[in-house]
């Protein structure tokens, strides 16, 4: 990783709001004259159509769906991440390598051989994790649709009987498995039930000492360069 460039991952279970949070940080460092550069995980030109259908099949082996990540991961680190830390940009990741391992684990695949499988990529500075009650995300993802895929409502991973049950049991693994990983330091949890203005405050007080100087008055910044939309 370039000394001079920033990664930055933001992190946590569904319907918890980093996609908002990553496009209003962004704006906002972008205005302060940061130069930054959006991207995200399912994000690799070749492999974002395969994934998105996929991952809304019951049938599709974990380990196999986790090593499609992978290359995902993989091909975005290559052609977005690691040219935009050479230029000295500050990259935004929504999901990096934290989201899919617990994804994994809560499927039941080893974390440990997760973590091996995508050890070629470097750590971020630093990571957000966004938390909330599964209660509230799940209101979230159901108000914006009216079906959840199988790997948002853990379908095949916990109770087949009762599918109420299910979902919420597997949604509170979520919470807890990502609540793991918060330390205070290289992983920070941050509320995400608070109002948009207040997250984002939050976020931009958690990163503000690894943020690199922006540019000196007169120099044009980079601007906000944002990866493919899944």
């Amino acid at each position: 990783m370039s000394a001079a460039g920033r990664l930055f991952a933001v992190e946590g279970p569904d319907g918890v709001g980093r996609t908002t949070l990553v496009r209003a940080l962004a704006e906002q460092l972008a205005a302060a004259g940061h130069a930054v550069t959006t991207v995200r995980l399912r994000g690799s030109p070749g492999l974002r159509g395969p994934l998105r259908s996929l991952q809304r099949r019951a049938d599709i082996a974990e380990r196999a769906l986790f090593l499609l990540y992978a290359a995902d991961l993989a091909d975005v680190y290559a052609h977005e991440i690691a040219p935009a830390l050479a230029e000295g940009r500050v990259v935004l990741a929504d999901r990096y390598v934290m989201t899919p391992v617990v994804r994994a684990e809560a499927r039941g695949i080893d974390p440990a051989w997760a973590c091996d499988v995508l050890a070629f990529l470097p750590a971020p500075q630093r990571t957000l994790v966004l938390q909330a009650e599964a209660a509230v995300r799940l209101r979230r993802m159901l108000m914006r649709r009216r079906f959840l895929t199988p790997r948002e409502s853990g379908l095949g991973a916990t109770y087949r009987r009762d599918p109420q049950a299910m979902l919420v049991r597997y949604q509170h693994l979520m919470d807890e498995l990502f609540a793991r990983r918060v330390d205070g330091q290289a992983a920070v949890g941050l509320d995400a039930s608070v109002g948009p203005r207040d997250l984002l405050s939050a976020a931009r007080r958690a990163l503000s000492a690894d943020l690199p100087a922006p540019p000196k008055a007169g120099v044009p910044p980079g601007g906000l360069r944002e990866g493919v939309k899944a």
